[in-house]
C-alpha cells in the first residue's frame, strides 16, 4: 500500500513558488495544501495551487493536522523576509523540511539544514555545511568544506570555490565567483558577476572583478 503523502504549506506566492511547486511535485514526498500570501487574493491560482489566505491562517492549519511549511519567498540581496516567514512557519510548530530538487547533486558526506532549498543542477559537495533556511539556487556549486550560514543566498550559476565561509543572511549574486577559502562576513552582498578574491566584512557590498 503507497504511503499517503504529508501535507505542506507554502509562504508566499511570487516567482520564487512556482520553482518549489515544481520541486515539489517531482520530488513527489508532499502534498501542496494552498499558499499563504496577505498580497494575493482568496482563490487567486499558481501553477493550480490556490491562495487561501494569509499567514494568520497558520495556527488554524496546524490545527487541521498541516504540519510542514515551505518559505517560498525568495530574495535580492535583502533576505530578513525569508527569515521572517521561517521564525513565524518554526513559532507555530511546523516543520520547514529541506528541499532537494531530484537534478541537484548533493553529497552524502555534506550537512543540509532545515529549510534549505537547494535547486535543479546544483552542486553541494563534500564536508559542506548549510544553515537554516537558506537558498542554494540554480545551477549553484558549492565545492567541498564550504560552510553556509542560516537565511543566505547562493544565486543562480554563482560558484564558491572549496573552503569559503559564506556568513548569516549573505547574498552572492548570479554568477559570481569566489576563490578558496574566502570568508564573506553575515548580511552581506556580492553582486551578480563579481569575482572575490579577498575577504569580505559583515554589511559590505562587493562588485566588479576583482570584487571591491
Amino acid at each position: 500500500m503507497r504511503n499517503k503523502k504529508e501535507k505542506i504549506i507554502l509562504l508566499g506566492g511570487g516567482g520564487h513558488s512556482k520553482v518549489l511547486i515544481e520541486l515539489i511535485r517531482l520530488d513527489n514526498k508532499y502534498r501542496i495544501a494552498g499558499i499563504l500570501d496577505p498580497n494575493l487574493r482568496i482563490g487567486d491560482n499558481i501553477a493550480d495551487i490556490p491562495v487561501i489566505g494569509g499567514d494568520d491562517l497558520l495556527p488554524a492549519l496546524y490545527g487541521k493536522g498541516v504540519r510542514n511549511a515551505c518559505i517560498a519567498v525568495g530574495s535580492v540581496k535583502d533576505n530578513s523576509a525569508r527569515n521572517s516567514l521561517y521564525k513565524t512557519a518554526k513559532s507555530a510548530g511546523f516543520i520547514v523540511p529541506p528541499l532537494i530538487h531530484p537534478r541537484a547533486v548533493v553529497s552524502g558526506m555534506s550537512e543540509i539544514s532545515e529549510g534549505v532549498q537547494v535547486m535543479a543542477n546544483a552542486v553541494v559537495q563534500p564536508g559542506c555545511f548549510i544553515g537554516e533556511n537558506t537558498i542554494i539556487n540554480t545551477g549553484a556549486v558549492l565545492e567541498h568544506d564550504c560552510r553556509v550560514g542560516e537565511h543566505a543566498h547562493i544565486s543562480s550559476g554563482s560558484v564558491v570555490s572549496g573552503g569559503c565561509h559564506i556568513g548569516e543572511g549573505s547574498f552572492i549574486g548570479s554568477g559570481s565567483a569566489v576563490i578558496q577559502g574566502i570568508h564573506i562576513g553575515k548580511n552581506a552582498v556580492v553582486a551578480a558577476g563579481a569575482a572575490v578574491v579577498n575577504n569580505v566584512p559583515d554589511n559590505a557590498l562587493v562588485k566588479g572583478v576583482p570584487a571591491k
